[in-house]
Parts: structure tokens; sequence; C-alpha cells
């Protein structure tokens, strides 16, 4: 990043002293450039918590930095381990949705943990703390090589015209170590003159956007203009945003995103607008752990202050706060959302551009990273019970379920991620029988593999079954072809990659725009089923499900013999 003509990074040793670490006071800018020197661990709490540095991978390469420090005041301490046991949880403590905190405790914890020497527990701990700033920057200057190539496909389509970009908060330089994650794939569509101009959300309550991200981006001279967060609805309805794209504090295995409060309604705008919505991480920010975002990752929540309260430069020149509103006025101050997997159009990481649901794909050597086969995007009430098929009925479903599997139609990839299902309805015409989630990799189905969805509402995205397992995360794209005909009774979910290419458009086909197992999909096989020839040639694309197809007929054997004419 460039600062009046100097480069800079986020965070560096102070020259000829290796136990003193610099970093920029992002509370004074953007009027103010100061520069903090942290030399004890209680500093870097403080400056963490106060949010003097902020951002997912500034505030990892600062908790690597603290516990360098925390190891050199451990050695003086009567208890070596009980000291870095609480320096560690202090860490995690100060900013709780945040994983990098944890993840660089973790990882210069174990770097440290096999050497008995304290003095070289010291030195490896200055290593590893310059490695993690080293490696975020390398990470985040890749994320923009890959990127910028989505900036560039837009500029040609635009024939060489301003490419309009909307950011939320400041996913930039200053919450990283150097380029940034949102902002990196701009600087460098920007350093090879493709032209660009940035719609800034000023990111209230802490107007990160407005005080950070057009700092930056003044700084390097790139045209953009701050507007107000209600804003950004507006410009998608009128074509003038093409597209967004933010960072992320933590993500989830599944392509769920926690970010600045305010991502969600931005990722709904764009969605509704069939804009295209991208997140920009490095891996450092993905929890492994969790699938779940919204019910599994903790929200943090600040000082009320921080929304009654706004902070500028005075006519007097100093810096100051400002009551806003009432004194005796509530606050509620939640400092981030989680933008579901289904409203993500492509995650950028250091290692290239992928669907949310081949995050894992695209990481696949991680450890204990469970592998389902799909992540159920609907509101499902599930009832377990016993097996709801009967022999006959299992039978019947087999034959065609165990062709498809034979084929390699419905099976598992490499990576031991599950593809593609099966259905029949049920003969009171009252939902269906469908294969569960996480069946794909079983050779043969038996009665414990199948559970009946009994209610379906497409509008509420929401279902009710009952079975020994819960329902596929397919089921409102199954549900939504039962509703549009009482003559299907058949529905089957293959996923080729041949096929899917090669008929691509030729046959009705969904946008790229909606994935499976949402209300958006159904709605759109719907809209298909009306209006084009879906009903005689009983077969669609998915285009935004990578490799997905769903054949159907007025029975199993209709609908089997449909796929087979096209293959």
């Amino acid at each position: 990043m460039i600062v009046n003509g100097k480069h800079y990074r986020t965070i560096w040793l102070k020259e000829n002293d290796d136990k003193t670490i610099c970093v920029i006071n992002q509370n004074k800018l953007p009027h103010q450039f100061e520069i903090i020197e942290l030399t004890k661990f209680s500093e870097f709490i403080t400056a963490i918590k106060e949010m003097q540095i902020r951002g997912a991978g500034l505030i990892g390469a600062t908790a690597g930095f603290a516990m360098y420090i925390a190891i050199i005041e451990a050695s003086k301490s009567d208890n070596f381990k009980e000291s870095i046991i609480k320096a560690t949880n202090e860490l995690r403590e100060s900013r709780p949705t945040a994983v990098n905190l944890s993840w660089a405790a973790d990882r210069m914890n174990a770097a440290i943990e096999n050497e008995e020497n304290i003095e070289k527990k010291i030195t490896i701990a200055l290593n590893e703390a310059i490695s993690i700033a080293n490696e975020d920057a390398d990470f985040c200057k890749r994320i923009g090589e890959h990127g910028y190539k989505i900036i560039e496909e837009i500029s040609k389509k635009k024939n060489g015209e301003v490419v309009n970009i909307l950011t939320h908060c400041n996913a930039g330089w200053l919450a990283f170590v150097d380029y940034g994650t949102a902002t990196a794939p701009i600087y460098e569509a920007v350093e090879k003159g493709i032209k660009v101009h940035v719609w800034v959300d000023e990111t209230r309550p802490r107007n990160q956007g407005s005080q950070l991200t057009a700092w930056e981006l003044g700084m390097n001279k790139i045209p953009h203009t701050i507007i107000a967060d209600n804003t950004g609805g507006h410009l998608m309805q009128h074509g003038m945003v093409d597209m967004v794209i933010v960072g992320s504090d933590r993500t989830t295995k599944t392509g769920d995103v926690a970010n600045k409060i305010g991502t969600y309604l931005k990722a709904l705008a764009a969605k509704d607008n069939k804009i295209p919505f991208y997140v920009a991480l490095p891996s450092s920010t993905i929890d492994w752990s969790i699938s779940n975002g919204i019910k599994q990752i903790p929200i943090e929540q600040r000082n009320a202050d921080e929304v009654k309260y706004v902070r500028g430069l005075s006519k007097s020149g100093a810096i100051e706060e400002i009551l806003v509103t009432p004194a005796d006025s509530n606050a509620a101050n939640y400092g981030f959302d989680v933008t579901p997997s289904r409203l993500v159009t492509a995650l950028i990481t250091e290692r290239g551009i992928c669907k949310p649901e081949d995050l894992v794909q695209q990481f696949s050597e991680k450890e204990n990273v469970s592998l389902d086969e799909g992540v159920i995007k609907f509101n499902c009430d599930w009832t377990k019970s016993v097996p709801v098929i009967s022999s006959i009925k299992l039978a019947e479903i087999n034959k065609w379920r165990n062709k498809m599997f034979n084929m390699g139609l419905i099976g598992i990839y490499e990576n031991g991620i599950g593809f593609g299902n099966i259905s029949v309805r049920n003969k009171n015409g009252a939902g269906f029988i469908i294969s569960g989630s996480a069946t794909g990799g079983i050779k043969e189905l038996s009665e414990e593999h199948y559970t009946n969805v009994t209610e379906y509402n497409l509008n509420e995205n929401s279902c009710t079954c009952l079975g020994p397992i819960i329902a596929s995360s397919e089921s409102l794209s199954h549900a939504v072809i039962y509703n549009c005909s009482e003559e299907i009774n058949a529905v089957i979910h293959i996923h080729n990659l041949s096929l899917w290419k090669k008929w691509m458009h030729k046959v009705p086909t969904t946008s790229n725009f909606n994935d499976y197992g949402t209300p958006e999909i159904a709605n759109e096989i719907s809209q298909l089923y009306q209006e084009t020839n879906l009903p005689d040639i009983k077969m669609l694309v998915m285009e935004g499900h990578r490799e997905g197809i769903i054949v159907f007929g007025k029975d199993l054997d209709e609908a089997g013999k449909v796929l087979l004419s096209f293959m």
C-alpha cells in the first residue's frame, strides 16, 4: 500500500529493535496518519479491542506478534505454561467473531511446543510471527491475481467501459498486512489498465468504508464515491453496479460468510438484481469446524456508544466524538452478520475462484473436515422415525438408483463429497419419498436411507419430513417439480460434467446465480416449466449447481429413459 508516496505494511518490526512492533492507528484515519509502537502484551489486547488495528488478516498477524511478546514476558514469569495459556485465552476473547485470532494463537503455540529451551522458543516465535505476516501478504496478492480476472471479464463485456464495483466495510490493505482481499483484485485490475470505479459504503457504525476504504483508494488514485449504507440497493436497481465484492471475518466450510454488519443486506439486494456477489478471503479466515454460519458463528456485540456517537474532524482541527442520539436512548451494536452461501456467487481465495459448495474440495487436504453430500439450505422440521418405505417401493426406486450409481451419475467425488439423489411421489399425492443427504457414496440404499417429505412450502423455504434420516438438500428442487404437474411422479437428480456442459442452454437451464436447495432456484424451475418446453423434454440443467441435471417423468421408468436419451 502506498501512503504519501511510500510503501507501508500495516504491521512491522521496528528497525533495529525486534521487541517493538509498529502498527498504524486506524482510529485516527483518515485525518491523521499515526504509528503506534507496541512493546507489551497488554498493549496488543488494547489495540485489538479498541480497534486501533482491525480486519481479519491484520488481527491474525497481530495475534502472532502478540504471542511472540507474550512468550518473552512468560519467560520471566514463575509459570511459563500458565502465562501462555492465559495470554492465548485473552487473545481469543478480545474479538470473538474473527477466527484469525484463534488460528494465529494456535499456530504460534504449535510452533514452540516441542522446544524446551526458552531462548530458542522466543526465536522460533519471532520467525513464526513474521511468517504469518508474510503469508497473509502473499495470500492477498494471489487473491488479487485471481480476482482481477472477474473484473477483466466484465470490462470486456462492457467494451472497456468503467466497471462499477460496490464494496462494504474495509477489506483492504488496512485490514490485512498488504494488498487486502476485496481491494486486491481492484488494485490488480487498475495496474493492468482496466477502468474501475468503486462505490464505497460508509459502513456504520464505525464508518470503516468512508474513513478507511475511501482513504486507501484515494492514496492509490482509484476513482471512488462514498455512499450511505442504504444506497446500494437503489444503485443496483438502476444498473449502476456491475459486481459486489466484500471480505470475511469468518467463513464456514460450507461457504457461509460472517462479515461487517450490513453485508447480508447487500447480498440480498445483489441476488434480487442478478448482480454477482463475491467474497474475497484468505484460507486463514475459514473455520473448518463449523457448517452453519447463522447458528454457529458467534456475533460480537460491541459498545453501544459506537452507534450513539460519531467521530470526525472538528472545525478546530481536533478529532472529536459527537453524540447524535438522545442521551438516554438504548442502542444495540451487532458487529457482524452472516451471509448464507446461497447468496454468494463465488469465493476468491489464494488458490483461486470457487463456488461455496466447492470450498472443501479446493482445500481437500484439510484434516477433520466432514464431507456431506450437500448442505440443507431450507428450514426442515424432521421427525426421526422407523423406515417409511415399503419393500416393494424400495425395490422399485432402487432399480433406477442402482443404475444411476453404476453409471457414475450418482456417486461420490474423490474428496468424499457425495452427489445425486432420487425420489418418487407418494400414492396419495401428498409429498414424496426421497433419498437422504450424504447417500451418494453408498452403493445400494436400504430402507434406512430414505425419508418421506410430507409437506413443503416454497414461499417459506421449509419442509417437513418423517423417517430414519433427514431430507436431501435437493428436496425443494424435487418439490417444485412435483408442484408443476400432478402427472409427474418421479424425479432423478444426477451429476455429470460432460452432459452438464453439453446440454447447458440447449435445454431449459437455470441461471448461474441460483444455487440448489434454495427457494430462488425452485421459483426459477417453476418459471421454466411454465415458459419453456420443459414439460415436453422433461430435463433441465442447473448452471448455478456445477454438474447438476434433473430429469422427471410419470414414473421412474420414464424419468430414467429421458436421461438415457440425452446421454
